[in-house]
């Protein structure tokens, strides 16, 4: 018979831990008992889990002891406390929330690009991923990068309102019918308008110009690919989008750049859905494309500035594919080789 894993989703009644759930139910991952753990749920609040309501509990009050595995669903600091408890507990935590991890013991994991990582994970009981924007960026880059080795990688990511979670996205659903019936609201979680507007920045910036998370990016970039000395840039740009990222992505390699060899690598890759050249109406979008959809989406690759460069268009779901469905996977790959 095959082994089942009691689990425990801290976060559950958050974005991410609604697309956890519904994964594992999708992927028919090998659960038992399934808890649903939140920090202020409302009595009586429960979550879907197979087609079955799941009370959420206080995570707080939770014995760790009685559950083999625990995804964290959510960045927000009293969580991650929690997360850490249950892995001095004896419990493996899978982490999709995108906590900053400062601890150099817990492996940063993008499932299918540097698995062997995941060997690391009784260091410290936690394993990690990079920033979200990293798991779809990586899972491109990464195999241009075998194919043809980069230079410098520049990125501008265009970040939905999910990412910063519930607030955020309230504040988009609540200020856009305000300001359609020319009504003012008060905004939860933004500083300036973000209905039909774009912020230029997300995050305070350092005294070079970059935000903590941009910087951050860039590193994980560069540890994970291998390339110490790759020259990277990123632009995290703030868009009033429910869901989805949207990157534009300009390459230099050391080397001249066969696009038909690159095309092939990415139509190869796992979790990939590469398009060729098309008409607009063909170039793969959030909303239209790459929403509840756990692949992620390539576009409009050509050279750009010379032979040696390449420029192109990712889009994926940072919740579902970036967030979620790259924690399953990662947990998948525990179950089948470490525990």
């Amino acid at each position: 018979m095959k082994r089942r894993f009691d689990l425990a989703v801290l976060g559950a009644d958050s974005l991410v831990g609604a697309a956890l759930l519904e994964l594992l139910a999708e992927r028919r991952f090998p659960a038992g008992e399934v808890s649903a753990l939140g920090l202020d749920a409302e009595e009586g609040a429960n979550v879907e889990f197979a087609g079955h309501a799941l009370p959420v509990d206080s995570a707080s009050a939770f014995d760790f002891g009685q559950v083999q595995l625990a995804f964290l669903a959510d960045d927000d600091p009293r969580l991650a406390a929690e997360a850490e408890r249950a892995a001095d507990a004896g419990c493996v935590v899978v982490d999709a929330g995108g906590t900053a991890w400062r601890d150099p013991e817990i492996p940063r994991v993008v499932a299918g690009i540097n698995d062997a990582a995941l060997a690391g994970f009784n260091e410290r009981g936690i394993v990690a991923a990079p920033d979200r924007v990293l798991v779809p960026l990586l899972r491109v880059l990464a195999p241009v990068h075998g194919e043809c080795p980069l230079r410098s990688v520049h990125v501008t990511a265009m970040i939905p309102v999910s990412d910063s979670g519930r607030p955020a996205f309230q504040d988009l659903a609540r200020e856009t019918t305000a300001l359609l019936n020319a009504r003012h609201i008060d905004r939860s979680h933004f500083k300036q308008q973000i209905a039909f507007n774009v912020h230029g920045q997300i995050g305070a910036v350092d005294g070079a110009g970059a935000t903590e998370r941009e910087r951050r990016i860039g590193d994980d970039l560069r540890n994970l690919l291998g390339a110490p000395e790759l020259s990277v840039s990123v632009h995290l740009v703030q868009v009033p989008l429910f869901y989805g990222y949207a990157l534009t992505v300009d390459l230099l390699s050391d080397r001249p750049v066969d696009l038909e060899a690159v095309t092939r690598v990415l139509a190869a890759s796992p979790g990939l859905d590469c398009r060729g050249p098309g008409d607009a109406g063909d170039c793969p979008s959030p909303v239209a494309d790459a929403m509840a959809s756990s692949s992620v989406q390539v576009a409009r690759l050509r050279q750009s500035a010379g032979t040696h460069s390449a420029a192109l268009w990712i889009t994926a779901d940072n919740i579902r594919c970036a967030a979620a469905s790259n924690a399953v996977a990662c947990a998948e790959v525990l179950i089948s080789d470490y525990l």
